[in-house]
């Protein structure tokens, strides 16, 4: 692994999230990334609760390459009870799973609000996942609460880094910045600083501004999202850790994820330290 350094940030400290190839079995995934070059990488928690979780996560482990993370999204309302038990199992079983292959983070988004409004929605998700944001304290695995666009308000009510960030320091979690679903963010700059010290990672796609579907990211460069500017911007707030390249959609899927991926990890090489 490379370890040196650009103005004393490890050019190390970048990934890939595995969601393009997320129905391939994991060592396929694997393979893949030796190929492209990328040894840090993050994957969903549906692959691994797909394929099984020991299979995959033994997989995992026996490989040169470092999980930095499992991602995991909620599906379930906070006004309704009936997929909470097993969403929450999901992310404990992501929890577990990351102590076992050494991955330091397990990130997730809180659900949907359901008939709830915001301030009831964030009460009731402090409540629900108290369970589990102990257990990860007790596991050693740090959580993440990621921002989504709004579009995806069946996964989270929380879009925005601002609002993100909040409910984050509610739960007494760390945060997944997504600068995807949040680059055109009033005063984005600013609530990362002040959020410093809960960043656990920074992710990264392109966009299209004629898109009116999700998923559907582009490789970087492919769209119009300032993201060399928006990385250096990050970097230069004294941010030092974990960006991620997250790739799906039609375009990833016409292209082929390993050619899609493979592009997106030259582009971080030259655009990310």
């Amino acid at each position: 692994m490379n370890q040196g350094s650009v103005d004393g940030v490890p050019h190390s400290a970048r990934s890939v999230c595995l969601s393009a190839t997320a129905a391939w079995p994991i060592a396929d995934s694997l393979a893949m990334t030796r190929r492209i070059g990328a040894r840090r990488f993050g994957v969903l928690a549906t692959t691994l609760e797909g394929q099984g979780w020991d299979v995959p996560l033994a997989a995992i482990a026996a490989s040169e390459q470092s999980a930095e993370f499992i991602a995991g999204g909620v599906r379930a309302m906070q006004d309704d009870d009936a997929g909470w038990g097993e969403a929450l199992a999901t992310l404990v079983r992501a929890v577990d799973g990351a102590a076992e292959i050494g991955a330091t983070t397990v990130s997730f988004t809180c659900g949907g609000s359901g008939a709830l409004s915001w301030e009831e929605a964030a009460d009731r998700a402090a409540a629900r996942f108290a369970p589990l944001v102990e257990h990860a304290r007790t596991t050693g695995v740090a959580l993440a609460l990621e921002n989504t666009m709004s579009i995806r308000s069946g996964l989270s009510f929380t879009h925005s880094v601002a609002d993100t960030a909040e409910l984050a320091r509610r739960l007494g979690v760390g945060l997944m910045i997504d600068l995807y679903s949040a680059w055109q963010e009033r005063g984005l700059m600013q609530t990362i600083a002040d959020n410093l010290d809960a960043i656990l990672i920074v992710q990264i796609g392109d966009h299209r501004t004629s898109a009116t579907s999700v998923p559907n990211r582009w490789v970087p460069g492919d769209g119009q999202i300032p993201l060399e500017r928006l990385v250096r911007e990050v970097r230069e707030l004294g941010y030092t850790g974990l960006i991620d390249l997250e790739l799906l959609g039609p375009a990833i899927d016409e292209e082929g994820p390993e050619r899609a991926l493979g592009r997106g990890w030259a582009w971080m090489c030259a655009h990310v330290p």
